[in-house]
């Protein structure tokens, strides 16, 4: 297991705040599985789209990687990357701040699988 962050989860973090929804579908495969982190289970890429459209939707938002391990499965074709986030927007004219865990699951560059919650308190 490494601490570095594969160039897909950096990638994909920094697209948040362009708040394109196609862009940010665009780094999933086709037949990938969102289980998102303000709504619930998305499939392949009109159920991303369809979750991004919303999320992208809030005001200033942008996302930062607080922590981050990634390992290689036996065959070297998948990476599994979790770790900790942190989601900023306005909401009613407050900074809102959502700390989150993720867990990316990347083969072929593109990201086949991610589940995203909300830390609990």
């Amino acid at each position: 297991m490494i601490k570095s962050l594969p160039k897909i989860v950096s990638l994909w973090a920094q697209v948040v705040s362009e708040r394109n929804p196609k862009k940010q579908t665009q780094l999933y495969s086709k037949n990938a599985v969102l289980l998102a982190t303000f709504q619930t289970l998305f499939l392949g890429h009109d159920g991303v789209m369809e979750y991004m459209i919303s999320f992208l939707n809030k005001e200033g938002i942008q996302c930062e990687i607080i922590d981050n391990y990634t390992h290689k499965d036996d065959s070297g074709k998948f990476q599994i990357s979790t770790g900790l986030y942190e989601f900023y927007y306005i909401e009613s004219g407050f900074k809102k701040t959502v700390k989150a865990r993720y867990t990316f699951v990347i083969k072929n560059d593109l990201i086949i699988s991610h589940h995203s919650s909300v830390q609990p308190n």
